[in-house]
């Protein structure tokens, strides 16, 4: 009997069985309680959404590949999204409360009209659907690596994806918040037992560091990665923080303004632990499995190397974190296409009703679209994450709509947007430009400089203060 199958297959049924229960539970059967939950989320179920979005297979198994060569500095990855929720809950987070603002794309639509609206909704809806088309690569192979005599990669994601589906469909925004509950603490319980688990199993953590490769960067902070990649992510995380559409929904579902800043702060101190832990892991993973010709494998080795309970609750655990996230884009991604879209232009007096049929029809729709580019054109995943080059633009037009509103014109969104387009093309085709470590160096000053033009060039100021009043 394969244990650690049934430990996964008991966390499955967990999650779908929560999804279901919050369901029948839930107050609001409009498309507010399905996709915000009634917008009355308590601080603590806000923190563990916006986790969930930035604690996934990046933040884990990736960690753990880079810290496998680079060391403990490899953890800055987690505790740079820390920085951005902390940014977020400051600035961000009460404001989109107070104006009751549900997407990105629909802030932008209201500021700058219809035409920069669309670009806006085009851009947010193909760099989620990249992004969770990942998910759905990390969900198979962290299936296939942990139980390969139970799925292949294929089977791994079509499981994966079934779940997110079911996950997501049956329980709307507040079941997406509880399951993710269980989705944090089933993430800590894996990775605190794998770190655990191995200073133990290895002879203690004396030996572990005996055993290390040569070399004074394992321990080092910064080193092992180098600063300026450091640097880097902080920056790409703090300016993808303002645009990101799950971190706008966390904030319009909870019950006020107070309760999202604080579910935000309380989510920056959720996350950065999981790096440390992670990154942790993939050091020891280069103490006692040196050479390993693929690194990605670094945490999933290590987990091989234990009793299948063990080896069950850690797979449990990694594959939470790609659980939390996907649900958290597909409702994203679900809510924008029915806001932004059908009911603005497609069916302009759509019904509650036929809003939450139709999200859940766009959700279906995306998760099985997703799993086809996942099994069939990885080269387009490249092509998608490119485009987070794009949300620098929007992170600093958002930030002036929020606090600068005088550098506002009618010009700023078209103009900012595509300088964010321009380089994000010369980075592909033109190698001789990159002289920084991330483009984010070039992204942040390239279109500031665009949005200051257009302060000094466009005369047609927008009343910024009357627009965010309007309901």
């Amino acid at each position: 009997m394969n244990i650690a199958l049934i430990v996964v297959g008991a966390y499955m049924a967990l999650i779908i069985g929560i999804a279901v229960f919050s369901n029948r539970r839930m107050a609001n059967k409009d498309s507010a309680g399905y996709l915000l939950a009634g917008q009355r989320l308590p601080w603590y179920l806000v923190a563990v959404m916006v986790t969930g979005l930035a604690v996934g297979g990046a933040s884990t198994v990736g960690v753990a590949e880079q810290a496998y060569t680079a060391g403990l500095s490899a953890g800055w990855y987690t505790l740079a999204w820390s920085c951005a929720a902390v940014v977020f809950g400051l600035l961000i987070s009460n404001k989109v409360r107070r104006y009751n603002m549900i997407t990105v794309s629909g802030l932008i639509k209201k500021v700058f009209g219809k035409t920069d609206g669309m670009i806006a909704i085009l851009m947010q809806v193909l760099l989620m659907f990249g992004i969770n088309a990942t998910q759905i690569v990390a969900g198979g192979a962290i299936l296939s690596a942990l139980m390969p005599e139970v799925f292949n990669m294929a089977g791994g994601m079509v499981v994966s994806t079934l779940v997110y589906i079911l996950t997501s469909c049956f329980g709307g925004y507040l079941g997406a918040s509880i399951t993710n509950c269980i989705n944090v603490v089933v993430i800590y319980a894996g990775l605190i037992t794998s770190a655990l688990f191995s200073i133990n199993h290895f002879g203690g953590w004396t030996a572990i560091r005996l055993a290390l490769p040569s070399g004074a960067h394992w321990f080092d902070c910064f080193s092992g990665v180098g600063p300026a990649v450091i640097a880097g992510w902080i920056i790409t995380m703090v300016m993808t923080a303002p645009p990101n559409q799950m971190l706008f929904q966390a904030s319009a579902a909870a019950k006020d303004e107070r309760q999202a800043r604080k579910g935000f702060l309380a989510a920056a101190l959720l996350m950065g632990p999981t790096g440390v832990l992670a990154a942790l892991i993939g050091v020891m993973t280069a103490s006692q499995f040196p050479g390993l010709e693929n690194a990605a494998l670094a945490l999933p080795t290590l987990a091989m190397a234990f009793p299948p309970v063990l080896g069950g609750v850690i797979l449990s655990g990694l594959w939470a974190a790609d659980v939390s996230t996907a649900i958290g884009l597909l409702l994203g991604i679900s809510t924008i296409v029915t806001k932004d879209v059908a009911a603005a232009y497609l069916v302009r007096d759509m019904s509650e009703k036929r809003q939450v049929i139709f999200s859940k029809i766009i959700l279906v729709l995306t998760a099985g679209l997703g799993l086809l580019v996942a099994l069939k054109v990885e080269s387009i995943l490249g092509f998608l994450m490119q485009l987070m080059t794009l949300y620098s633009p929007y992170a600093l037009l958002i930030l002036a709509i929020l606090y600068c509103p005088g550098l506002i014109r009618k010009s700023s969104c078209s103009v900012t947007v595509f300088a964010g387009v321009v380089l994000m093309v010369a980075w592909a085709v033109f190698p001789k430009i990159r002289v920084v470590e991330s483009v984010i160096y070039l992204a942040v000053p390239m279109c500031l400089a665009a949005m200051l033009l257009c302060r000094v060039f466009d005369r047609r100021k927008i009343n910024i203060r009357e627009i965010l009043q309007e309901k």
